[in-house]
């Protein structure tokens, strides 16, 4: 680990360069003026501040600047971009430039699968209405019309009818056409217009994640995560209100998931990094079907992944940024789950009193965003979680059964108002 490395972003999280620093990394930070605090300084060699981030001819001169670089990577989805550009411009290991494009906007990314017979939805691109007609032909409603550049489920809508789609395509216009999780890097190469709207079947099925180490050809796999659906508990928006890892699922069952997500991260060019796919998992006939990837690590899977199996997850996005072999990840010997309560509508915080999460023995990591009189949002329209916690139990079901019976406690105990 005698390398140099570039860290796009930072939040403060020093649990992200610890271990890496333990191994005698040397450890570099991107990050843009207006995110930068004085006491990221004790974390990092060197500290490059640019005004805008996505400006190519900044962050050049930046790089030109600094000590040699051996591997770039990002914990933000925000950043992925970036990441692609640095890459290929110091001939990095890493994803170039236009992979990471594929993996930003969800419609390149389904153009990928597609071509290289990944299951996945099937979708067209509404920027224009020319496909439309012919692609309700072939599919019957809801549908899922999604904002091909936003994440955690951020704009993502069930639409019921050709009616009912129109107007929620108008509403996205409207409100979203600007939202961009992770920009193209202006002045790098040759910019394109990319689909901003993307309609799409709809899957069925238990949705899963799960986050892979891509080193040096080699796939090395988190243990699979599974979601409680938020219709499962009576909310009517597109987040997931309750991930638990592992799964329930029989090794034969893995081992789909595993072979599907090799095949569609393959199909998009990963290379040295660590990444989140999302997919769905149909009991039936033992499919699986791809719903997105990204190239950074999923929320929470560091710590999830250490609790369950104590594979140190963070000094192995380390490794695979510098395509370095990855430790075998053991198997679970618990179960850990993750709660996120949002507001069900556009509201005010009247009041909350969350004190039996701290009191609760099974509960840790409790984070509470908002207080009082704070104004909060659907996760559908990329609000924010008001409180997210962990539990803890020896296998997944009673995880499964506390998660649920906390989250009805804590969506009676905040209180907002609506009007």
């Amino acid at each position: 680990m005698q390398l140099h490395f570039l860290m796009v972003g930072f939040a403060g999280n020093k649990m992200y360069v610890q271990s890496a620093l333990k191994k005698g990394a040397k450890i570099s930070l991107l990050i843009c003026a207006d995110k930068y605090k004085d006491a990221y300084k004790g974390f990092f060699h060197q500290i490059l501040i640019v005004n805008d981030i996505y400006d190519w001819q900044e962050v050049k001169q930046a790089i030109d600047q600094s000590d040699k670089i051996d591997a770039v990577f990002t914990r933000f989805e925000n950043y992925v971009s970036l990441v692609g550009a640095i890459n290929q411009y110091l001939g990095l290991k890493g994803i170039d430039y236009q992979t990471s494009r594929n993996f930003c906007n969800k419609y390149l990314m389904k153009r990928k699968w597609l071509a290289a017979g990944v299951p996945c939805a099937d979708g067209i691109c509404l920027n224009d209405l020319s496909e439309l007609d012919e692609f309700l032909a072939k599919h019957t409603f809801p549908l899922v019309l999604k904002k091909t550049s936003a994440s955690h489920s951020s704009f993502v809508i069930k639409v019921k009818s050709k009616q009912d789609l129109l107007l929620q395509l108008a509403f996205l216009k409207s409100k979203a056409a600007g939202y961009i999780v992770s920009s193209p890097v202006k002045g790098y190469g040759n910019e394109t217009q990319e689909c901003q709207f993307l309609l799409e079947e709809m899957l069925h099925g238990r949705e899963l994640t799960v986050d892979t180490f891509v080193s040096n050809g080699c796939f090395t796999h988190t243990p699979i995560c599974e979601y409680v659906m938020a219709h499962e508990l009576g909310i009517d928006d597109s987040y997931l209100p309750i991930r638990m890892m592992p799964t329930t699922l029989s090794v034969d069952q893995e081992k789909v998931v595993y072979a599907t997500v090799e095949k569609a991260l393959a199909a998009l060019g990963a290379r040295n990094c660590v990444c989140h796919s999302e997919v769905f998992f149909n009991e039936l006939n033992d499919s699986c079907v791809l719903i997105e990837a990204t190239p950074r690590s999923g929320g929470n899977r560091a710590k999830m992944t250490f609790l369950t199996t104590g594979h140190d997850y963070n000094l192995s996005v380390f490794k695979a940024a510098a395509a370095l072999a990855i430790d075998t990840v053991a198997r679970p010997t618990c179960s850990v789950g993750v709660i996120e309560y949002f507001a069900e509508q556009k509201g005010m915080i009247k009041s909350f009193n969350l004190d039996f999460l701290r009191l609760h023995p099974a509960v840790s990591n409790v984070k509470i965003r908002y207080k009082v009189g704070d104004v909060v949002e659907q996760a559908q329209f990329a609000g924010k979680s008001i409180v997210s916690f962990f539990v803890q139990k020896k296998d997944c079901l009673k995880t499964r059964q506390l998660a649920i019976q906390l989250f009805k406690q804590v969506r009676k105990a905040i209180k907002i108002d609506y009007s």
